[in-house]
């Protein structure tokens, strides 16, 4: 798990506007960060001490990028909701699930995206954030203008990047880095940065807002390289 970082103060956005202004058309270099070793196990020799309760959310494994599966649609994403555990780096999975899920065109229509708030939106959210509906028929084109209108579009998270700004229990900011795949081809140089604040509910990882915390560049220079990505 990352070190919390100190961030900008965030702008609340509706999670379709999230990749609007951190989208930055010039190239950009991919810092691909190293993983760190495991550390030693016991050796056996006497039992291993009860640890004292933690009061921070212990990584498990690595995130992928792609907890859900590969598709794009509402059971993906709820798929990976159900699937994150109780962890940052579970966070970090619907985080990078709702990147995949909210930033394509054609995009999820009225009814995908009241069934998605239904489950993935928190009760702290606000009422802007928390209506996809609306916000999806308001803004048919998410990449406001990156890519032209009615151009087939997604992002991926295989040259993906995440960085997580804080972390509670059952609070986590995480920003997730992405890149555009227009009419089926991986752009070398359009990336997006979007950051979103998770909350654990119901025994679920939801989201609470969105914002602009970091630009690509940024994003890309101190963020953590995906295992997998989708």
């Amino acid at each position: 798990m990352k070190r919390t970082q100190t961030a900008r103060p965030p702008r609340r956005i509706w999670p379709w506007f999230l990749a609007g202004a951190a989208i930055i058309a010039a190239a950009v270099i991919i810092f691909i960060a190293t993983l760190r070793p495991g550390t030693a196990g016991q050796d056996g020799t006497e039992p291993a001490p009860t640890p004292a309760p933690s009061t921070t959310v212990i990584a498990d494994s690595e995130p992928t990028g792609c907890l859900g599966g590969p598709e794009r649609d509402a059971t993906m994403l709820l798929t990976a909701q159900d699937q994150a555990p109780h962890t940052t780096n579970g966070a970090v999975e619907v985080a990078a699930a709702m990147v995949r899920w909210t930033f394509r065109y054609p995009g999820p229509g009225s009814d995908e995206a009241t069934q998605v708030a239904k489950s993935l939106i928190a009760s702290t959210a606000t009422p802007e954030f928390s209506d996809l509906a609306a916000a999806a028929a308001a803004n048919p084109n998410p990449s406001r203008g990156v890519v032209p209108n009615g151009t087939p579009f997604y992002l991926s998270t295989v040259p993906g990047v995440w960085h997580v700004e804080s972390a509670e229990p059952d609070r986590v900011e995480v920003s997730v880095g992405s890149a555009y795949v227009i009419n089926g081809e991986l752009s070398p140089q359009l990336r997006s940065a979007s950051t979103f604040v998770l909350v654990w509910q119901d025994g679920a990882w939801k989201l609470e807002s969105g914002s602009l915390s970091r630009t690509t560049q940024d994003l890309y220079a101190i963020g953590t390289t995906f295992t997998g990505g989708c």
